[in-house]
C-alpha cells in the first residue's frame, strides 16, 4: 500500500473504530444471568493468578520490570537502556493494589462493543467483504458447553483483559518512586553508523499493536494489547472467515505473541491448548486459582497452523477488531520478502531440511538452543 493510500485507509479505520467504541454496551446487556455468571467467573479465574496480578501491578506501578521489558521478540529497548539496571522490581504497594483490584472486581464496569452495528460502515468504506463480528450476540446464542460457546467466552475474556489494562493505565497511579518519563523517552546516544530509533509511546507495548492514531483509547489501547499478551500468552485473534453466514464452522483461536523465543507469526492454538484454556476459564473456583493453570499459552514447533502477521487481516481474515493493525506498506512488504526464514517461525522448513539431509546421507545438524523445535 502506498503512503497516500495508507493515510486514507488509516482515517477509515479510525472512523470505524470510533463508531464501534461509541456504541459499546454494558455487561448487563448480556441478558442471560447464567451467561453473565460464567463470564464473570472466567474473568475472576484469570485475575486470581499471580501472572495477571503481576502484569497489572506493573501498569499500576507505571513501568514494567527490566526482565519483562526485555522478554520480547522485538523489545523496543536497546543498548544501555536504564530499565534493565535500574528497575529490577516493583516499588512497594503495586502488587498489593493489584491484588486489591482483583478482590473487589465488579464485571459491571465493563463495556463491550456492539460489533454488528458497524457492518454498514465496513461496507461503506469497502475495507473487507466479510461481516463484522458479533461477539455479544453470538455469546448469548451459543449453546452452553459447546465449543462455539467456549470460543466466544475466550473472546470476551480477552477483551476484558485488554480493557482492564486500558482502565488502569488511564487512572495514572504511577506508584514508581522516580521519573517514569525518563525511562519511557530514553534514546540511544547519537553515534556514527547507528540508526536513530525513536522510543515507543509506552514501554507497555506489543511490537505489532502500536497504532495509537487509530485506537479509540490511543496509547492506553497499546497498553491493553500488552496486558492481554502478557497474561494469555498472545493477543487473541480469531478466524473471522469461518463466521461467514454461508460457513457455519466454529472460528479458530489464534494468538499473536510478543515474547522472546516466540514466533512473530500468528499461530492457531492446538486442540489440547484450547481445551486447557476452556477448562481453566470454566472452573468453579477462583480462590485459589484453578489448577492446572495453562497460562501463558505459548507456541512451540507443534503449532503448525500459522500465517504471517502482516497478512493475517488482509489475506486470511484473522483478527479480533478490524482496526487493530494497519496494512503494511510496499516498502515493508519488500523488506519482509527479503528477510531470512528461521525454524522459530517456520518449523516445517527444518523438517524439510532434515528429510533431504537424511535422504542424502548428510549428518543432521544440531538445532539451535533457542529453537522451540527441540
Amino acid at each position: 500500500m502506498d503512503p497516500e493510500e495508507l493515510q486514507l485507509h488509516t482515517e477509515k479505520l479510525r472512523v470505524v473504530a470510533r463508531a464501534a467504541y461509541d456504541q459499546r454496551v454494558p455487561f448487563q446487556n448480556i441478558h442471560s444471568e447464567h451467561h453473565r455468571h460464567i463470564l464473570d467467573r472466567a474473568i475472576k479465574n484469570i485475575l486470581s493468578t499471580e501472572l495477571a496480578q503481576f502484569t497489572y501491578a506493573q501498569i499500576i506501578h507505571g513501568l514494567p520490570t527490566g526482565e519483562v521489558s526485555w522478554d520480547r521478540r522485538y523489545p523496543g529497548v536497546f543498548g544501555e537502556h536504564p530499565i534493565d539496571s535500574e528497575h529490577e522490581e516493583l516499588c512497594p504497594g503495586a502488587i498489593e493494589k493489584a491484588r486489591e483490584y482483583y478482590e473487589h472486581w465488579n464485571s459491571e464496569i465493563l463495556l463491550f462493543i456492539q460489533k454488528y452495528a458497524i457492518s454498514a460502515l465496513l461496507t461503506f468504506f469497502d475495507i473487507f467483504d466479510i461481516d463484522a463480528p458479533q461477539a455479544i450476540r453470538n455469546y448469548q446464542r451459543a449453546k452452553l458447553g459447546s465449543k462455539t460457546f467456549n470460543v466466544r467466552l475466550v473472546e470476551l475474556v480477552a477483551v476484558t483483559l485488554h480493557q482492564i489494562g486500558v482502565l488502569l493505565f488511564k487512572l495514572q497511579f504511577r506508584l514508581h518512586q522516580g521519573d517514569i518519563d525518563r525511562f519511557t523517552n530514553w534514546k540511544m546516544p547519537p553515534a556514527e553508523d547507528l540508526v536513530d530509533v525513536p522510543p515507543r509511546p509506552t514501554l507497555f507495548n506489543h511490537h505489532a499493536y502500536l497504532d495509537a492514531d487509530v485506537y479509540p483509547e490511543g496509547v492506553a489501547d497499546i497498553v491493553g494489547y500488552w496486558a492481554e499478551d502478557r497474561v494469555l500468552g498472545g493477543v487473541a485473534v480469531f478466524d473471522r472467515q469461518a463466521e461467514d453466514p454461508v460457513n457455519m464452522h466454529v472460528p479458530n483461536i489464534y494468538f499473536h505473541s510478543c515474547r522472546r523465543r516466540q514466533t512473530d507469526r500468528v499461530y492457531q492454538l492446538r486442540d489440547d491448548q484450547q481445551e486447557a484454556l476452556f477448562s481453566f476459564l470454566l472452573a468453579e473456583t477462583d480462590s485459589p486459582p484453578p489448577a492446572p493453570n495453562p497460562l501463558p499459552i505459548l507456541s512451540d514447533a507443534q503449532n503448525r497452523t500459522r500465517v504471517d502477521a502482516e497478512y493475517a487481516i488482509t489475506h486470511h481474515g484473522i483478527y479480533r477488531d478490524i482496526w487493530e493493525r494497519k496494512p503494511i506498506t510496499k516498502e515493508e512488504r519488500r523488506a519482509m520478502e527479503r528477510r531470512p526464514m528461521s525454524d522459530l517461525d517456520y518449523p516445517e522448513l527444518a523438517d524439510e531440511i532434515f528429510r533431504i539431509n537424511k535422504q542424502l546421507g548428510i549428518p543432521l545438524p544440531q538445532l539451535r538452543e533457542r529453537s522451540p523445535s527441540i
